[in-house]
């Protein structure tokens, strides 16, 4: 397979959800995660024909995808302990090999027919081996078409400005395959690795690469402001639901009050409206499937076990998203998503 036909490939499947789809998830998870099953954490896994069942069920058309956070890089028993720590008998010579492998492999071969529909993103370590995974990642983009990377930091405990130092050349694969990157980001004091502050200093420094913010910036109005003055800055929605009920117990995980966008986080679609008008090219909506839930325990920098507990009905997200008013939907739905895609300038 020559390098050109999967590229070719992805830019025609945008080029068809430009003309025909209406609403596009911008962030969903395919994939199993065996540390948090055995931690007795949820959700812990989704197969791409059940990411596509719900697709079907709640009338959207596409849904960018990307692995679950573990990786067989890692020692499981250490990884489950929140430690991290390489694997050499395990199957990833570097982290994300198996995994990114693998969701390609059953969204083009073992279910082709979800080629198109979900939209794989590779995840990445920017702190570990990132020399091995830039050339392996860009082997399988001339196997199989990507749409973006992905990193979650947080769950992996790796320093985000790695990603100017030796990890930029993860950033120079997404510039030069014209993809874009989605980065996990947190406020939470005791979360140094996904800190959306730090994700900003990584955006302002890379122009040629269309990032994503995750999970409304934790709802920091100064990283909202922040991110939509940066032409290649977009900002997603994902588990928008669980994030209002943080807001409401006034959590940690979103920001202070002080700091926090004023919303009224007792009513999701509303609160959903008022931040989608503030920023108007700058937000997408997307889910988080399976995560639109969380039920976890972990370990923060001092070594100590958290817990979250946050609850989401699976029609949730999208119920609320079709309060909004339609040319709103369309906008923060399909519009920007396809601009970040790359799909529409």
């Amino acid at each position: 397979m020559t390098a050109r036909r999967p590229r070719s490939t992805r830019d025609a499947i945008l080029r068809g959800l430009a003309r025909k789809a209406r609403l596009i998830d911008a962030h969903t998870h395919v994939g199993i995660d065996p540390a948090q099953y055995a931690r007795g954490d949820y959700p812990y896994g989704l197969s791409g024909e059940d990411l596509s069942l719900r697709l079907t069920a709640q009338g959207i058309d596409a849904a960018v995808c990307f692995p679950m956070v573990y990786s067989s890089y890692f020692r499981f028993r250490a990884f489950c302990h929140g430690r991290f720590v390489r694997d050499p008998g395990g199957t990833s010579a570097f982290p994300y090999e198996a995994e990114n492998t693998g969701l390609c492999r059953e969204i083009y071969e073992a279910f082709s027919g979800l080629a198109g529909r979900l939209l794989p993103f590779a995840f990445f370590d920017p702190a570990r081996r990132p020399a091995e995974q830039a050339a392996f990642l860009r082997d399988l983009a001339v196997r199989y078409p990507l749409f973006g990377l992905k990193t979650a930091t947080s769950y992996i405990q790796s320093d985000p400005r790695t990603m100017l130092k030796g990890g930029a050349c993860l950033l120079d694969l997404a510039a030069e395959l014209d993809v874009p990157l989605a980065i996990h980001t947190a406020v939470h004091p005791a979360d140094p690795w996904a800190d959306v502050f730090a994700m900003l200093e990584v955006v302002r420094a890379r122009p040629d690469v269309r990032f994503d913010l995750a999970h409304t910036c934790r709802f920091d109005r100064r990283a909202l402001d922040a991110a939509a003055g940066l032409e290649n800055c977009w900002v997603d929605l994902s588990a928008f639901h669980i994030h209002c009920t943080l807001a409401c117990r006034n959590h940690e995980s979103v920001a202070a009050e002080r700091h926090r966008f004023p919303a009224d986080y007792r009513r999701h679609a509303a609160a959903m409206r008022k931040i989608a008008d503030t920023y108007p090219d700058t937000v997408m909506w997307g889910t988080d499937t399976p995560y639109h839930l969380f039920k976890s325990r972990f370990h923060d920098a001092r070594g100590r076990v958290r817990r979250l507990d946050l609850a989401c009905g699976p029609l949730t997200e999208i119920t609320e998203f079709r309060k909004l008013p339609g040319a709103l939907r369309t906008r923060i739905g399909f519009d920007n998503t396809l601009r970040w895609l790359g799909g529409r300038q």
